[in-house]
């Protein structure tokens, strides 16, 4: 292809790209206002606004005289001084200062119509430092048209961001509780109550409860050994509160048969009373289902001649019932 015929198609699709169809938008940058900012800050701030305006591409920047005032004009005087100028919006810049943070808002406003088009604002925490990328995120999400919590950029993160979230502190308590499991489809003989005991710790979130268990017990030829982990979903907010979850244990059990241990799954609702106490009190019925199965005992008269393992395996399941208390 010959070279300037080659020029002339590239310069075509260049100017026939949708970036080249929009033209800059002319805009009335009026000056910053603010509350408890030094006036110095609000004019460089200005400064600031218009430097990233131009620097978009998308804008052709108007300036009308004035100084920062304390008072932000209303969308109706904004509308008269950018119409005055001929621009097709006005922007306004405002910051709050309050405590250690700030508060920067972005306001653009017709000026056929006096409607505010866009506006949105960004709190900054570290200081004068951070107008400069603030300023470019929230005149970056103005000519996106998003919200400016979905418009940072890698360089225009806020150090109030970059943070860690603060944490709530979860109500926690100590207890003991006592309990009894009451097995079906066990490899023993016949049905046998498995009681004991343990220790638990309780944490309450608020919205949701979680605790950790340690637990032994046994009767005769039956025993249990297992640590547990539960997460509950409380049904009220107040003093006396039923809830529903469910606990994931890892056991060792016997149920009569050879022993075996593995993972257990227990459906749980309970009540929690004295939830806004230093004192509280726990009762649940919960219904497991173990993961793993229980070889039957090799009958006395087959003792070395039946392998242990080869006995019929059982997955028992049944109820739990258990009433704890916890300071």
């Amino acid at each position: 292809m010959n070279k300037s015929l080659f020029v002339f198609a590239f310069s075509v699709a260049l100017c026939s790209s949708p970036a080249t169809w929009a033209a800059p938008r002319v805009v009335a940058l009026l000056p910053s206002s603010g509350d408890n900012v030094d006036p110095t800050i609000l004019r460089a701030t200005r400064d600031i606004l218009k430097e990233h305006l131009q620097r978009s591409g998308a804008y052709t920047v108007l300036e009308p005289s004035g100084a920062p005032t304390a008072e932000e004009p209303t969308p109706a005087q904004a509308a008269k001084q950018a119409s005055t100028l001929g621009a097709e919006q006005a922007i306004t810049l405002r910051l709050i200062h309050f405590g250690t943070s700030a508060r920067v808002r972005l306001t653009a406003i017709s000026a056929s119509t006096g409607q505010v088009v866009y506006w949105d604002s960004i709190v900054i925490t570290g200081g004068p430092e951070e107008l400069d990328p603030v300023i470019q995120r929230l005149v970056h999400a103005m000519q996106i048209g998003k919200p400016v919590r979905d418009s940072a950029e890698i360089d225009t993160v806020t150090e109030k961001e970059g943070n860690n979230l603060t944490r709530r502190t979860a109500n926690k308590s100590f207890g003991v509780h006592l309990f009894t499991y009451l097995p079906l489809n066990t490899p023993g003989d016949s049905f046998a109550p498995l009681p004991g005991g343990g220790l638990f710790w309780l944490y309450d979130a608020r919205s949701w409860m979680a605790d950790i268990a340690v637990d032994g017990g046994g009767a005769n030829d039956t025993g249990i050994f297992d640590v547990a982990l539960g997460g509950y979903y409380p049904l009220l907010r107040e003093d006396f509160a039923p809830y529903i979850g469910g606990v994931v244990r890892w056991a060792y059990l016997s149920f009569g048969g050879h022993g075996a241990s593995g993972i257990m799954l227990q459906p749980t609702a309970g009540v929690l009373l004295g939830r806004l106490s230093s004192v509280q009190l726990r009762g649940e019925v919960g219904y497991f289902f173990d993961l793993f199965g229980e070889h039957e005992k090799v009958p006395a008269d087959q003792v070395g001649v039946v392998p242990p393992g080869s006995t019929p395996k059982h997955y028992s399941h049944g109820f739990v019932l258990s009433v704890g208390i916890g300071f």
